[in-house]
């Protein structure tokens, strides 16, 4: 299933290319960047030639959008509606990496996302609250 990130200028390519230094990526991952100058239908009508070269209607699509409510998140919703799309917003490294991952390909988009959710809470600290712990114990 292709994976979509989609974002403000270049974060999306600049955090697949991150990922490559740490994980082996799976081949379907397509970055989607909203340019200055782009409005939101714009950037749909883009988003939306993007899936249809590389799917079906049915298939099941991850979409990574990233952060809520702005014009990539706003773009992909609208496209829900439409299209078999599992939409994760607001990323990170950690969600990103266990996401991409090509020892994660075998898994459905559903439990990809949720498993990546759970990666990006767990590995997101606070590392004073931790140290913090350490000096009391």
């Amino acid at each position: 299933m292709p994976i979509f990130i989609i974002s403000h200028g270049t974060l999306a390519s600049s955090i697949k290319e991150t990922a490559k230094l740490i994980i082996e990526m799976r081949d379907d991952i397509y970055c989607l960047e909203l340019k200055e100058e782009e409005s939101l239908e714009d950037f749909k009508c883009r988003l939306e030639k993007s899936i249809l070269s590389l799917k079906d209607s049915n298939d099941e699509i991850i979409i990574v959008s990233d952060m809520p409510l702005a014009t990539p998140f706003n773009a992909a919703v609208m496209l829900m509606k439409k299209y078999n799309i599992f939409h994760l917003t607001g990323m990170s490294m950690q969600m990103m990496t266990f996401l991409l991952q090509k020892d994660n390909s075998y898994m459905t988009a559903e439990n990809l996302c949720r498993r990546a959710l759970e990666q990006a809470t767990e590995q997101t600290l606070y590392l004073n609250d931790l140290l913090k712990g350490e000096k009391n114990n």
